[in-house]
């Protein structure tokens, strides 16, 4: 079989979804999304994880002990400050966590959906 036979069986056992037909040349008018197959757009679905969510509530918790100790001028302890933005810590990191949970399952739905 050759090259171009096993591409056209290729593309016959896959064919891709409907577009809208672009103007310009044919070469490099595709946009970025639509250069992706469905199997690559599925994996770009995100898995949530405790670890990214902590990661970004860490970097929010450094701002905020910047921001209520410095900017703000609280005149409350360090130490109290410390309090403040650990509790903001652990309060963001479960609301990031729970978004992005929703988020995925959401996007799962769709994808799912979107299928048949």
């Amino acid at each position: 079989m050759s090259k171009k036979e096993k591409r056209r069986a290729a593309r016959q056992a896959f064919p891709k979804a409907k577009s809208s037909p672009s103007s310009g040349s044919r070469l490099g008018s595709r946009s970025r999304g639509a250069r992706r197959s469905g199997a690559a757009a599925s994996s770009q679905i995100r898995v949530p994880t405790l670890r990214r969510a902590a990661i970004q509530g860490a970097i929010l918790a450094v701002l905020y002990f910047v921001f209520i100790q410095w900017v703000w001028k609280s005149g409350a302890p360090t130490a109290a400050n410390l309090v403040f933005a650990a509790g903001g810590f652990i309060l963001y990191t479960a609301v990031a966590y729970g978004i992005d949970v929703f988020k995925y399952r959401r996007a799962l739905r769709k994808a799912k959906g979107s299928s048949k």
